[in-house]
């Protein structure tokens, strides 16, 4: 995608809460965005807000408006629901909750301001269906996320992932980090302290939850786009398997065809985490996983690329 300059907003009015955020969305940041495919911003909310934000949400946890976040997988015999223990959720798409929090609904109904500012990833624009905005508390009895990708397939049409934490007493082993793990490189950790915002590319960065021990929150947006999930994107080829590809893999949604079977111990173990061992859950998500796996399975060349994958990862 062609670089464009982003506005200079230090002097800009009529951004509201966004302020602090886009001011920390430097041409530097930006550009780490669409070439490392994350970056993060330190302070652009500030202690009140921050504040603000987080009493909203346990509110809305006291009103009953959280329930236990759940994933859900499509198989040969029909959908399935796995419910991530600890991991409790809010989706503010419903108007009732929102009537409950200003500042957090604030965001919600300004969300274009940020759509605006992130022009460059060539985001859908136009109302509350272009957008996700999820609240999540993690209550801290060792809740976390296998690895996964925020966009893995169609029809999801996530580009940018926006997260929010909010958690200004967070330590060293209180858990709860989030570890990015861009395509054949070093994982990146990310502790969840107050006021930090990390952003990410949803169809190219692979990500997981470590277990937290202290009660956690954290909101995120995930902001659509109509150009993701090309049949380049989507379809992987013999032009693909290519030495030539390989560098190209870091920022290519093609590379989530690939990441199962060159990770496949990571996805094993981060499920096993998530859902505990030896519950009916876990043994299930490792089935799914491995039958994943089996669609890899027959092409020999696709056997050859994804062990030559396997030699390169860092980690």
């Amino acid at each position: 995608m062609a670089a464009t300059e982003p506005k200079d907003v230090s002097t800009c009015t009529g951004l509201g809460v966004w302020q602090g955020l886009l001011g920390g969305l430097t041409e530097d940041k930006l550009r780490d965005l669409e070439t490392l495919g994350y970056t993060t911003v330190e302070g652009a909310w500030g202690e009140e807000k921050v504040t603000q934000f987080r009493d909203e949400m346990d509110l809305l946890q006291d009103k009953g408006y959280f329930s236990p976040n759940q994933v859900q997988f499509t198989t040969s015999q029909g959908s399935m629901v796995l419910t991530k223990p600890g991991i409790y959720e809010c989706d503010l798409h419903s108007e009732e909750p929102r009537a409950h929090v200003p500042a957090l609904s604030e965001l919600f109904d300004s969300m274009d301001t940020l759509q605006s500012h992130l022009q460059l990833f060539e985001l859908s624009r136009g109302g509350k269906s272009t957008f996700t905005f999820k609240l999540q508390i993690n209550d801290g009895t060792s809740g976390c996320f296998p690895w996964h990708y925020d966009n893995p397939t169609r029809p999801n049409k996530r580009r940018v992932t926006c997260l929010v934490y909010l958690n200004p007493e967070w330590q060293d082993g209180d858990g709860g980090e989030v570890v990015l793990l861009p395509f054949l490189q070093k994982p990146v950790t990310i502790p969840p302290r107050g006021d930090t915002t990390l952003l990410f590319l949803s169809d190219v960065i692979l990500h997981r939850v470590l277990e937290a021990s202290k009660k956690r929150h954290c909101f995120t947006l995930w902001l659509d786009s109509d150009t993701t999930n090309s049949d380049e994107d989507m379809f992987l080829r013999q032009k693909h398997l290519t030495e030539d590809m390989i560098p190209r893999l870091a920022l290519s949604p093609v590379q989530r065809s690939l990441s199962r079977a060159v990770y496949t111990e990571a996805y094993i173990q981060s499920n096993v985490e998530c859902f505990k061992e030896g519950t009916k859950e876990a043994k299930l998500a490792v089935l799914l996983h491995n039958a994943h796996l089996k669609q890899l399975q027959g092409n020999a060349s696709l056997a050859r690329f994804i062990d030559r994958l396997r030699e390169l990862k860092e980690w």
